[in-house]
């Protein structure tokens, strides 16, 4: 048996241990619902032996208590890397799911009524007037239609500057959150370094800077590692936004279209190689939005080049008939027709000029035919042959739409991809509280039998200083 002194050194130990071990369970109960928070373990060893002599030249082992080892987190760095690289991959879809119903939404229905419907009703107006080619009346129903068919492709194209606009803003602001994440760990940084390199933990502080990571890595395609000295270092396709000595911002260069994007590591750095994550989800994104209004722009400056041919051609219905003239003009002079600046031709304000006859001959409705007829007449090349305008716009529709199955699709397998691996990080590394009060009575106990001893050995050692020599005298 130890001596006197040694059993309270060893009863103290367990006193220790236990206590701290206790101060841990309380300290996992109380951040349960902590974002990011990782579970910590008291690691308790036994204290290190001493060899003691036992008579009969035997010597043997004695045991001196409990040590307390380390404060360690329950954490797998395997499933933590696993969960970073399909976060950046939710991330993207998130970002093109919901630009692509944005985009969905503008064709659809973008002030009660969508583009085809409004299509359908300018072909029926030429087509009535085909029937009554010198009504007034009838005359008055194509202008109003043709107006309604122009507002809502003006509509359409302001929307869609507009959310591209929206999403260069969305860029910007993700940006900004990017380098306040890397500058957060870049700080973080060098608290865990100093504190771990000179013996202690930084547990906390390491739960803080790894859920700044998993919000990087759902941004931007970051890799994450580890240095020697404690010091998270964080690349882009091998260029470092977080290293030893500080952070990298990432700077934005938007060309004047507004749509063209170089996303530089650094002021007037290497172009950061973003292949992943929301911001490329954004960029992207813009890139389709782009791709939907070089389609539109085709189907619009082709049906309004195919009217105006057969519109300039024939005779108004004046006395005496006047040359027809162009029915879609440009809103701003000498620029190409676009669904941003299409508009009616002002002077089509007089219903006479509004064209149905090739001579202007009574009951001539060759015009006004031949532009109803349009709606079926292959005049649009795509890749797949030359279509009629319903036929191309459908096309467009379906590019669209198919886009947004795509991404939903993707999106959903991702996400329960994510919330798998997290489900699995969690059950290792989350807080289970009937865990940790089955650890509280555990170490409760300990500490009891630890204080019982230590009562015992005290007794004992009273007794040995106060009767020791009372016998015999």
């Amino acid at each position: 048996m130890a001596s006197g002194l040694g059993s309270y050194n060893i009863a103290i130990s367990g006193l220790y241990v236990n206590e701290r071990a206790l101060d841990v369970t309380g300290h996992n109960i109380s951040n349960v619902n902590t974002p990011g928070y990782v579970r910590q373990q008291a690691m308790i060893k036994n204290a290190p032996y001493i060899n003691v002599s036992t008579g009969s030249y035997q010597i043997q082992q004695m045991g001196l208590g409990a040590d307390l080892q380390q404060i360690r987190q329950i954490r797998n760095s395997f499933l933590d890397a696993m969960y970073r690289k399909e976060n950046m991959t939710l991330g993207y879809w998130e970002a093109r799911y919901k630009g692509v119903q944005e985009i969905e939404s503008i064709l659809a229905d973008p002030m009660g009524e969508g583009l085809q419907d409004v299509l359908n009703d300018f072909w029926d107006a030429w087509q009535e007037l085909s029937k009554e080619p010198e009504s007034l009346t009838v005359r008055a129903i194509v202008r109003q239609r043709s107006q309604n068919l122009v507002h809502t492709i003006n509509h359409i194209g302001s929307q869609l500057d507009k959310l591209i606009e929206d999403l260069n803003t969305e860029i910007s602001v993700r940006l900004a959150e990017v380098n306040s994440i890397t500058a957060q760990i870049a700080e973080l940084n060098v608290k865990i370094s100093s504190e771990e390199l000179a013996g202690g933990t930084a547990n906390d502080y390491r739960d803080q800077r790894n859920l700044l990571a998993d919000r990087l890595t759902k941004l931007v395609n970051a890799e994450v590692s580890e240095t020697e000295d404690k010091h998270m270092y964080i690349t882009i396709e091998g260029f470092a936004i977080v290293k030893p000595n500080g952070n990298v911002e990432l700077h934005l260069e938007t060309e004047q279209n507004g749509t063209s994007h170089k996303i530089t590591i650094g002021k007037n750095g290497v172009e950061a190689p973003l292949n992943n994550g929301y911001i490329k989800g954004l960029i992207d994104t813009i890139k389709e939005i782009e791709d939907v209004k070089e389609m539109l722009n085709k189907l619009v400056s082709t049906m309004a080049e195919e009217v105006n041919k057969l519109h300039r051609s024939g005779k108004t219905a004046g006395e005496p008939p006047a040359d027809g003239q162009d029915f879609f003009v440009s809103a701003h002079s000498g620029q190409p027709i676009t669904i941003s600046n299409i508009k009616l031709n002002d002077n089509l304000k007089d219903l006479n000029n509004i064209v149905s006859s090739a001579g202007g001959g009574s009951g001539d409705n060759t015009i006004a035919l031949a532009i109803s007829g349009l709606r079926n007449k292959p005049i649009i090349s795509d890749k797949v042959g030359t279509l009629s305008i319903d036929e191309y716009y459908e096309t467009v529709i379906l590019a669209v739409g198919h886009s947004g199955k795509e991404a939903f699709n993707i999106l959903d397998g991702q996400t329960k991809l994510v919330q798998s691996i997290d489900n699995n990080r969690q059950s290792l590394s989350g807080v289970s509280l009937d865990e940790e009060m089955a650890n509280m009575m555990k170490y409760r106990f300990a500490y009891e039998a630890s204080s019982r001893a230590f009562n015992a050995i005290d007794n004992m050692i009273e007794t040995i200083i106060n009767r020791m020599g009372i016998v015999g005298r």
